[in-house]
């Protein structure tokens, strides 16, 4: 296997900023109050499942960031509707 570029890795660090981020808001949404408890544990599995996935394939980059930044979308957009 090649060394990863440095794009590889600067995407990768992203998508990863994108996965803690999400991980912060989901918990303090939880803490506040401000969504149900089974939104929480949907956002928390979804979130765990593309974690592990990206951590798989991290030099996908296109796929990765995608998929972490879809993530943080699904999350705003499900919790302006459930809140």
């Amino acid at each position: 296997m090649s060394e990863p570029s440095p794009r590889q890795l600067l995407y990768a660090l992203v998508a990863g900023g994108f996965l803690v981020v999400v991980a912060v808001l989901v918990v303090g949404a939880a803490v506040t109050g401000l969504v149900p408890t089974w939104w929480t544990v949907a956002t928390g599995m979804l979130w765990g499942l593309v974690t592990v996935w990206a951590g798989v394939n991290w030099r996908r980059t296109w796929a990765v960031l995608l998929s972490a930044i879809g993530l943080f979308l699904i999350w705003t957009i499900g919790t302006l509707i459930v809140a």
